[in-house]
Order: structure tokens, then C-alpha cells, then sequence
């Protein structure tokens, strides 16, 4: 109960109007590790604060089983919030069309922009939430505050300008569930507990887009206004808001060891307690910390090939999701619903039952559990979008039973979840010390692509029919398949993503990518970057 009152939004903001001795319990003094340094860059007189051992109850790996589930059902709520907020906007376009004079182009642009906008926020949103200054929590608290008071301001605007213009700032401002949910969820919760409470966040992310329509459709009909589409909106992100800022507590734990070494340099008044990162760190400027942060997610999202393929991958599958909305009608997301439970359970028997006693007798000889081997889900998955794709086109005729077709939406589910779910576990994993950074470059992909295939929708019904525009999207991703299954079956030893970071530097830079292999080690077996090397980096797998 101490870590709520102390380490979520509303704790940490009436600390700043308390003593420090008064509402900042922490264990500072007799039970706080402190250590000289041991960094070369760091002054012996400064003295480290980091975690009283493997037992610290202020860790969030440590904390009590109750806390971690708040922590989830924070993150599943925002995360949800936020999901059906497209969807209940596409429910008010034709309204709007009618009220405010619009084309169906320009209303579509309150829901394309939209979701390109939460795309290109998380590449600022992410950086900013890894600062140990900062954290988690406010980013949370203020991202959601801001997209609720956007989202009032749009269903009090007078014309279409207005409306799309704070639908393109919420939507920058909303985004941290999109790139910080998974990263808090893997900061709260340890390997076996992990794959379980991934699992049940993406299923927030498939089913808010099928609920967000059933809910603006059902309050556009009721109140027959736009207006109210937006005003639900509104008023989901405020409750997330107060949930959050009571009940969220940060996780971050260079920010938890920040404000340790703070509380005991205001206790003590002796200035040199710092917390490991701030040993670590030699760069004082947040804004070029931010620009550097935003540079290294550009990196692995654009020149590590793998996840490249990845990225591309799910910007294909996230595309499909949003042209539903205009292929189909809304009653037709109760089968994406179904399909979504039926994933999400199958998901976790083959966790329980497959994958953990494999990683059980991996451990037990001493063997290391690639990243890889989470993919075999996501390829399974894959298979499933086809199979919608041309059940759907070729089912969706007046002599055939409406059943057919929503029994084909219902296999993108599982398409959707065990490839976002593999991907949040694989990229989790390859890159642990840069995984918020890697969910930024993922969400910028698939929500570029998933804002602006839907301004095609029409157009591509009109042109080909719902038979071969289903079938063309089918062939496509068929092609997607294979390479998943590749993935599963090879171990690629090394990742040359990093660029130089000087013009000149490029001829060194190719000579070490053709003819070095630097290795290093990861942390129990999973994949280290060293994201501040001018040489690219491989992974050194250990033998038995």
C-alpha cells in the first residue's frame, strides 16, 4: 500500500507539497544499497543508490501479486480506451458529413490522421518515458488527461477543420499505451508470469477496435448527434485518467532508484547520493537526450532487417484491421470478438502446456531459449489472415447465409493477436534495454499504414468489388507467410542496424561490417545492443 501512496502520479505529486521526511517512505538509509563508484567517469566521493538486493520490495519484479494485477488492469483499461477510440469516431462520419458540410474524404481524415498521428507520438512519447527524471506514470497520466480535453474540444467544434486538427492532437499526445504498455507490463512482471499478461494486453488492442463501433454506433442512434460519438470518447479517456493517477504506480526502475537518491539527498543534505543512472549519465540536456533516444529508434526500426520484417509485416495486418470499417458492417465485429477469445485461450494452453516445460528442460541443461522460438505462434497466425480475407470477399453476396462471412472475420483474430503477441514477446527479448524503443518503431509502422489504407477503401470497393479487393489483400498476405517461418527455423547471428554516426565514419563503418564480428553477451541468454558502438554488434550464442 506504501508503493501507492508513494509512487503514482498522485502520490509523487503531494510529495512536492510535503516534507521530505512525511509522505516519501522509502527504506533510504539503513536498508538502501549505497556504494562508492565504481565507473571511471564518476567521482569516488559520489556514492550509488540502487536496490537493497534481489528481495528490494520496492522493485516492481518484487512487488506483491495484487499490485501487479492493478498494474495490468491500468494498462488493459487505458490500452482499451484508447483502441476504441477510431472505431467510435467511424460511427459519426456519416453524421458529420451531413452536419458540418464535409466530403467522406475530408470526415475520413478525422479517422486516417488519427491513427497515423498515434503512430508518429510514441516516437517522442518513448523517449520521454525512458528518462529516469520523468518515468512512466506522468506520461500515462498526462498523455490521457490531454486526449480527453482534445477529444471535448472536438465534439464542441463548429466545423470539420477543428474536428480533424484536435482528433490529429490527440492522437499524438494518447499514444504512450501504444509503445509503453507492453514495456511496463515486462518491467512489472517476471518471465513465467510474462507471455500470460501479454497475452490478455493485445487482446485489449484487438478488441477495442471491434467494440469501438458497437459503442458509437449505439450512442449516435441514441442521442442522433456526431457530437456524441466524440463525447463517449471523452469520457472514457477521463475515466482511464483518474484511474491511472490514483492507482498507477511508476515502473520504471531508474526513475524509482532517481527519486531514491533524491529523497535521500534531501534527507541527508549531503549531494553525493545518486542513483546509478545518474552516474551513468554524462549528458545533461533532456531535449538532446530525447533527439538521441529518437535516433536509436529510427535505427533498429529502419536498418535491423529483421525488424524491419517485422514492422512491415504488422503494418500489413493493422491496415486490414482498419479497412473494416469500411468493408463491412459493424454487427460483423462480433466475429473478430469470438475470434479474439478463442486466440487469446489457445495462446495460453500452449504456454502452459508447450512452452514453459520447453523452457524448463532448456534450463535444466543449461541451454539458452532464443527469442525465436516464441515465433511459431505468430507464423500459425499468419496463415489465418488469407483465410479471412478470401472467406470474407467470396461469402459476402446476398444468396449466401450472413453467417459465412462473419465466421471468415472471425480467423483475423487470431492472425492479429499471435502475431502482435509473438512480436511484443520476440522484440521484448532481442532487445531488452531498448524494448520501448522497438514498440515505438513498431507502432509508427502499422499506424502510417493503417491511417492511410482506409482513405483507399472506397475506391477499391468501387474499382474491384468486395470479392477480389478481399482477394488481392489474400495474395498479399500470403506472402508474408513464409519469411515468419524462416525466421522460426534460422538463428540470424547478428543484427548490423547501427549507422554511423558521422558521415566520415562511413567507410569504417563498412570495412567493420564485411570483416569484424564483434560479439557481446547478453543478460540470461537473451540479446544485448550496444546502441552507443560506431560498430555493428552480434550476438555471442553460449553452447550447453
Amino acid at each position: 500500500m506504501a508503493i501507492l501512496i508513494r509512487d503514482t502520479a498522485f502520490g509523487r505529486t503531494l510529495s512536492l507539497f510535503t516534507k521530505p521526511s512525511g509522505l516519501n517512505p522509502h527504506r533510504a538509509t539503513a536498508d538502501t544499497d549505497i556504494h562508492p563508484s565504481k565507473n571511471d567517469l564518476v567521482p569516488e566521493a559520489v556514492y550509488l543508490v540502487d536496490w537493497t538486493g534481489p528481495t528490494d520490495q520496492d522493485n516492481p519484479r518484487n512487488w506483491p501479486s495484487w499490485l501487479k494485477l492493478l498494474v495490468l488492469c491500468n494498462v488493459l483499461i487505458v490500452n482499451l480506451s484508447f483502441y476504441t477510440a477510431p472505431g467510435i469516431y467511424s460511427a459519426s462520419m456519416t453524421p458529420i458529413q451531413e452536419s458540418l458540410g464535409a466530403s467522406y474524404e475530408v470526415a475520413m481524415l478525422g479517422l486516417s490522421l488519427f491513427v497515423i498521428a498515434y503512430g508518429v507520438g510514441p516516437l517522442i512519447l518513448s523517449p520521454i518515458s525512458n528518462l529516469p527524471a520523468i518515468g512512466r506514470t506522468p506520461v500515462y497520466v498526462l498523455g490521457s488527461l490531454a486526449f480527453c480535453l482534445f477529444s471535448i474540444g472536438a465534439a464542441l467544434a463548429k466545423n470539420i477543420e477543428t474536428v480533424i486538427i484536435l482528433r490529429v492532437l490527440g492522437g499524438l499526445v494518447g499514444a504512450s499505451p501504444t509503445c509503453i504498455g507492453g514495456t511496463t507490463i515486462a518491467e512489472v512482471f517476471g518471465p513465467r508470469e510474462l507471455p500470460y499478461a501479454l497475452a490478455v494486453y493485445v487482446l485489449s488492442g484487438v478488441c477495442g477496435p471491434a467494440f469501438g463501433p458497437l459503442l458509437g454506433t449505439a450512442v449516435v442512434d441514441r442521442w442522433g448527434s456526431w457530437s456524441a460519438a466524440l463525447w463517449l470518447i471523452a469520457g472514457i479517456a477521463a475515466m482511464s485518467t483518474v484511474f491511472m493517477f490514483f492507482l498507477l504506480p511508476e515502473t520504471l526502475a531508474d526513475n524509482i532508484l532517481y527519486r531514491r537518491a533524491a529523497h535521500l539527498r534531501q534527507v541527508t543534505g549531503d549531494n553525493r547520493y545518486c542513483s546509478p543512472s545518474e552516474a551513468e549519465t554524462t549528458e545533461n540536456n533532456l531535449f538532446r537526450a530525447m533527439l538521441e533516444q529518437i535516433a536509436v529508434d529510427f535505427r533498429l526500426s529502419f536498418i535491423d532487417p529483421v525488424i524491419l520484417f517485422i514492422n512491415i509485416h504488422t503494418m500489413f495486418i493493422y491496415g486490414i484491421l482498419y479497412l473494416w470499417y469500411e468493408f463491412f458492417p459493424y454487427v460483423a465485429f462480433f466475429g473478430i470478438f469470438v475470434g479474439a477469445v478463442i486466440s487469446v485461450s489457445s495462446y495460453m494452453l500452449w504456454i502452459h502446456y508447450y512452452f514453459q516445460p520447453h523452457v524448463a528442460r532448456k534450463e535444466a541443461s543449461n541451454e539458452i531459449v532464443e527469442p525465436e522460438e516464441q515465433i511459431l505462434p505468430g507464423a500459425v497466425g499468419a496463415i489465418c489472415i488469407p483465410i479471412c480475407l478470401f472467406i470474407f470477399g467470396w461469402t459476402s453476396r446476398e444468396n449466401v447465409h450472413w453467417i459465412l462471412p462473419i465466421i471468415g472475420t472471425a480467423f483475423f483474430a487470431p492472425g492479429f493477436h499471435l502475431t502482435f503477441q509473438t512480436v511484443l514477446n520476440y522484440m521484448g527479448q532481442s532487445y531488452p534495454s531498448h524494448v520501448a524503443g522497438v514498440f515505438a518503431g513498431n507502432a509508427f509502422f502499422r499506424s502510417a499504414f493503417g491511417g492511410a489504407l482506409p482513405l483507399a477503401a472506397r475506391r477499391m470497393l468501387q474499382s474491384l468489388g468486395i470479392g477480389w479487393a478481399s482477394s488481392i489483400l489474400g495474395f498479399i498476405s500470403l506472402g508474408m507467410i513464409p519469411p515468419l517461418f524462416v525466421l522460426y527455423r534460422v538463428r540470424f547471428p547478428s543484427s548490423p542496424f547501427l549507422l554511423p554516426s558521422k558521415p566520415l565514419e562511413f567507410l569504417d563503418f563498412l570495412f567493420v561490417l564485411t570483416f569484424e564480428n564483434q560479439t557481446s553477451t547478453a543478460r540470461n541468454g537473451a540479446r544485448r545492443v550496444n546502441m552507443q558502438a560506431s560498430k555493428p554488434s552480434c550476438w555471442e550464442r553460449k553452447e550447453g
